[in-house]
């Protein structure tokens, strides 16, 4: 088979001069160290092998893992810490520290989420007690408070309340805050009746300064969403009493439009006459981000006299609603009475 890859002459050249012996790279000046190769043979290693590594003690390749109880407590292991940015020794005795910086509160959040038990998240946690307003009211340590609620039944939580009732005004001063508020309206949605009811008692009090509050108005309006039938009752004639300073508050409109929401049926038709009873409240409320909805909402609540008087009152103001971002869809529901 190999004289057919070769031309005819270059074949005859080879016969006649012994070019197809066998072919053996024989030893030279090589290295005697070197092994001898040979066509057709698999090379062989020759000499000592060579020496092995010493193999490294398991002990040196771990990463140090803490001995403590605290370890324990919140259920870290080894592979755990190495993927946290803080081991779980570190945590536990420094929670108030670490809930006031960004970096902190997540370590504090990971450990009450990989804790066995709720017991050991209790026992974290627990070294917050003191420091819970402090902590609502921060942008950091607000998240380990929001993290707790989440994960924790309602009885864990009862220190919360009690610190936030320490003082007759400060449910009204956290539920205003930007980060606290949060707090104040997870634990309304979280815990039972009884066991909220000073935070609603406090909330029903200051319940026109907090409705016509950026911030406060959304405890009002959880409160009307998870509160009892008799807290919702009382907050339903605060809002219609008070329909003037409300309705011109930039969050006033979320509120009504919720008071609708929750309110029982007979008591609804009452929020929506107070809202059409000046026309005029009734346009500064119907070019607002929140309040354009309440307008239509309190019109289709309206009898059919009391909402083609009230509709035919607001065509004065057309013009006005047009213009504005969010009037417009107030203006629209006109338009749309009017061809009816």
């Amino acid at each position: 088979s190999i004289h057919n890859g070769l031309p005819q002459i270059a074949l005859h050249m080879a016969m006649t001069s012994g070019a197809m012996a066998p072919c053996v790279v024989k030893e030279a000046s090589v290295n005697k160290s070197w092994p001898t190769m040979t066509c057709g043979a698999p090379l062989e290693a020759q000499g000592p092998e060579p020496e092995k590594l010493p193999e490294i003690e398991d002990r040196l390749c771990r990463r140090p893992t803490c001995s403590s109880d605290a370890s324990t407590e919140i259920g870290d292991t080894g592979s755990d810490m190495s993927d946290s940015p803080r081991s779980a020794c570190s945590i536990a005795g420094n929670v108030v520290s670490l809930c006031f910086s960004a970096q902190g509160c997540r370590a504090v959040q990971d450990a009450l989420v990989q804790a066995t038990s709720n017991s050991k998240r209790e026992l974290l946690v627990s070294e917050l007690h003191g420091h819970a307003i402090k902590a609502m009211r921060c942008p950091h340590a607000n998240h380990v408070l929001q993290k707790y609620i989440s994960i924790m039944p309602a009885a864990y939580l009862q220190f919360m309340i009690d610190e936030l009732l320490v003082e007759d005004d400060l449910v009204r001063k956290v539920a205003s805050h930007r980060y606290g508020g949060r707090i104040v309206r997870q634990l309304l949605s979280k815990c039972r009746a009884r066991q909220a009811e000073g935070i609603a008692e406090a909330i029903l009090q200051d319940a026109v300064a907090l409705s016509s509050h950026t911030f406060g108005g959304y405890a009002v309006i959880q409160l009307l969403e998870f509160g009892t039938a008799e807290q919702k009752y009382s907050l339903v004639r605060s809002i219609e009493r008070n329909m003037g300073i409300i309705a011109r508050s930039s969050s006033g409109g979320g509120v009504i439009a919720a008071a609708m929401n929750h309110a029982a049926p007979e008591d609804v038709v009452w929020i929506a006459r107070a809202v059409i009873q000046d026309l005029s409240l009734v346009t500064v409320l119907a070019c607002r981000r929140h309040g354009n909805g309440c307008v239509v909402q309190a019109l289709n609540k309206l009898s059919e006299q009391e909402r083609t008087k009230a509709c035919n009152g607001l065509m004065r103001s057309m013009a006005e609603l047009k213009a504005s971002r969010y009037g417009r869809k107030v203006a629209a529901y006109l338009e749309g009475i009017s061809l009816v």
